[in-house]
């Protein structure tokens, strides 16, 4: 090995200890290698600040703790230092269902070679050190994400509030032009038609203009939060499509981020965007409650649901962009066939407060 090993080797043998010290040492000029006899012992040299393993090596059968129990109690403890099972019983199944509990390796004591564990020892550490990194680099795209988004959304409140304030206003005045001239006594009958018209086609542009802002934007997140945000923007969904609707909101609402609240909004929204593109549906359902600290969105249709092979497509734009928002604000997102048609959404939010 090219550097130094720390090494915790849990096993309450002293014979299988002794040989598996051999072997490391046989391998390893320079490690340090500590002996816990049970899993008390292991925890001690765990929690104890000076001590900083690069790998476990663990005996399954510990006078104090055992199989299952014993892995899922060390992965706990163990947090980022990976471990490799010795056992002495060859039970494939369990091997299986051991790696999938966290561990990093399953060795069997019969047959152990010092080349083998050896191996196992450097792709474990080796594997752990490139899952660290991974997990560093997904948390730096994450958190650019995040930024990003941020971004996004106050570069749409920004031009909502332009679009509002200018166009909305100019459209005011030149309503009030309008009507003004209207009242000149003078002005011919067929005049009056015309600006009757076009105080028509200006209402009709001020209503334009308060709808694109408000999608950019909506007004009542910032002053109102989310539940009647999300109530406005099912009325207008019902409005815009003439799918039937219907929403129950709970009682109870938590105190969350306005960032936090814009994302649930856009979910939201991106959910009825898909059904009114998609779903042929005639009814649509949703649930907004916030209980014992978990918020939760439901949403189905009783459309046609989700293509047969949904999971191995491609995602669409839109269900990407839900996707991530769920991520960024740390909540879990399902999106699947109802039980009987439709499209079933379920999003679930814990909060701290």
């Amino acid at each position: 090995m090219q550097e130094d090993y720390h090494i915790l080797v849990v096993e309450d043998n002293l014979g299988d200890y002794v040989l598996v010290e051999e072997f490391i040492m046989e391998q390893v000029q320079q490690a340090m290698v500590d002996h816990a006899h049970s899993f008390k012992e292991a925890k001690q040299y765990l929690l104890a600040s000076s001590c900083q393993y690069n790998v476990v090596l663990l005996d399954l059968s510990l006078p104090d703790n055992s199989g299952e129990t014993l892995i899922l109690d060390m992965i706990y403890l163990c947090k980022n230092i990976p471990v490799v099972v010795l056992t002495g019983h060859s039970d494939f199944s369990f091997g299986v269902k051991s790696l999938s509990m966290g561990i990093s390796d399953y060795l069997v004591k019969d047959g152990l070679s010092a080349n083998a564990l050896y191996k196992s020892i450097v792709y474990s550490t080796e594997r752990k050190k490139i899952s660290a990194a991974l997990e560093q680099s997904e948390k730096r795209v994450r958190n650019f994400a995040h930024q990003l988004n941020n971004a996004l959304e106050d570069e749409k409140s920004k031009i909502a509030r332009e679009i509002h304030d200018e166009f909305g206003q100019q459209l005011t005045g030149l309503k009030m032009s309008l009507s003004a001239l209207k009242k000149q006594k003078e002005i011919e009958s067929g005049l009056q038609n015309l600006i009757d018209d076009l105080v028509s086609d200006v209402n009709r542009s001020i209503e334009m203009v308060r709808r694109i802002a408000n999608e950019l934007r909506p007004v009542l997140i910032d002053k109102l939060g989310l539940w009647v945000a999300v109530e406005w923007l099912v009325k207008e969904f019902e409005k815009k499509t003439g799918i039937r609707t219907i929403l129950a909101v709970g009682n109870e609402q938590p105190t969350l981020s306005k960032a936090t609240e814009i994302n649930i909004f856009r979910i939201c929204q991106e959910a009825l965007t898909n059904i009114a593109k998609h779903a042929q549906a005639t009814t649509v359902n949703i649930q907004l409650n916030y209980k014992n600290r978990c918020l939760t969105l439901f949403i189905d249709d009783d459309g046609i649901g989700l293509p047969v092979d949904f999971s191995e497509r491609v995602l669409s734009m839109g269900i990407v962009n839900m996707k991530e928002r769920s991520s960024l604000i740390g909540a879990s997102l399902i999106i699947r066939n109802g039980i009987t048609r439709g499209t079933f959404i379920e999003l679930k939010l814990q909060t701290d407060d």
